[in-house]
């Protein structure tokens, strides 16, 4: 008599077979539309401003052609938002347009969009082919549902951390959306009122051009950061680091005497102590952190001088930067390291924040296998530091 066949374990392997390919045509995906959006980076954004009738009003590429009969402007127009994406023949090249109705008026962003399609196609076929594997996956589970009982409480909890990356996806779209209209509506009113040129007098047009000058650098600094602290949370995931030793010492000293001359001598910025240590990790990235901490300490707090200090114990080395200005209240502490979060908003803005400057130095100290803290006593001192393991000492 034959061996019977426990078709419960066929079924389980086919299983694994089916996640896993999904799982790696997922990552196919997601790094094609990574690229994608580097190339659109890497590329000058065209804002064209246009009046009811179609007629350019303003154009940073000196465009002149109607532009009533475009698809994302009529639909701005009539929806107060429209995209599209096509080829431009005066450009030779593939673009996103972005529009949106502002007054009477729609401002439109002309995106090069090299990647795009192929990355939009390949998302299509990969949402196909997840609903076939996923009613595969279904179907096994069905099969398995006695001999996978004790995974239940397991698999909710993967669930639940679906969801809320769903809901932080959400949030971070909105915030997003919400730091770009500023400066949009900004630059916007500006060339609004460069429109009536006979009633400005230079200094006035020249203020003008400032503001223009100054949001759309905004803009640029808000695309980088974002794209920087993905790029940060990708080599996160994936632990793909390009990491060597690098003397922490070395690198504390170089950066506080890069930021003592950028001080010009207001503020007084002076090492309290640099105990020799090497740590494993980017040399680029942790200076990156300890310009960002200072750099804060300097645009925000007020303060006359700054204390940075590099203590190693046994197996990590603790590095704080330490301001004496207006200090930061209790309840602002453990939302300081989140995207987007500012204790004062409008100051912030002000000052040319993205608000993303401590989410960057979180993620680059937790690639490195160190956490980040703050601790703050209003008015008296104010900390930010974080802590790295080391790797041996200095030679």
């Amino acid at each position: 008599m034959a061996a019977r066949v426990d078709r419960s374990w066929l079924a389980a392997v086919a299983a694994a077979v089916c996640i896993a390919g999904f799982t790696a045509l997922l990552c196919v995906v997601v790094r094609s539309f990574r690229l994608a959006i580097s190339d659109i980076a890497e590329s000058e954004t065209r804002v064209t401003v246009v009046n009811a009738d179609g007629s350019v009003f303003y154009d940073t590429g000196d465009a002149v052609a109607n532009h009533a009969g475009r698809e994302e402007v009529a639909r701005a127009f009539a929806d107060g938002r429209g995209t599209s994406l096509r080829h431009s023949d005066t450009m030779k090249r593939d673009f996103l347009y972005c529009a949106r109705r502002v007054g009477d008026r729609v401002v439109r962003l002309a995106i090069p969009s090299t990647g795009i399609r192929r990355s939009e196609r390949l998302a299509w076929t990969g949402v196909a082919v997840a609903g076939v594997l996923g009613a595969c996956v279904v179907m096994l589970v069905f099969v398995l549902t006695r001999r996978l009982t004790g995974r239940l409480d397991e698999q909710e909890k993967r669930l639940e951390v679906a969801a809320a990356n769903e809901t932080f996806r959400r949030e971070f779209t909105a915030n997003v959306t919400h730091e770009l209209k500023s400066p949009l509506t900004a630059i916007l009113g500006a060339v609004e009122m460069l429109g009536d040129g006979s009633q400005l007098s230079e200094k006035e047009r020249a203020d003008l051009l400032g503001i223009i000058s100054g949001e759309s650098g905004r803009l640029g600094r808000l695309v980088g950061d974002v794209l920087s602290l993905a790029q940060i949370e990708r080599e996160e995931d994936e632990n793909v680091g390009s990491f060597e030793a690098v003397s922490l010492d070395d690198l504390v000293a170089s950066v506080v005497d890069l930021e003592q001359s950028k001080a010009a001598g207001q503020v007084r910025i002076e090492i309290t102590r640099n105990d020799a240590a090497s740590v494993k990790g980017d040399a680029c990235r942790l200076e990156e952190v300890l310009q960002n901490l200072i750099a804060n300490a300097l645009r925000y707090s007020g303060t006359d001088r700054i204390e940075v200090a590099s203590v190693a114990s046994r197996d990590k080395v603790t590095v704080t930067v330490c301001d004496f200005g207006i200090g930061i209240a209790e309840q602002h502490l453990p939302h300081l390291f989140e995207r987007f979060y500012r204790v004062n908003k409008s100051r912030s803005r002000t000052l040319g924040g993205t608000g993303l400057g401590l989410a960057i130095v979180k993620h680059i100290v937790r690639l490195h296998g160190g956490d980040v803290f703050v601790s703050s006593r209003p008015g008296v001192k104010t900390t930010f530091g974080f802590t790295l393991p080391i790797i041996g000492d200095k030679a």
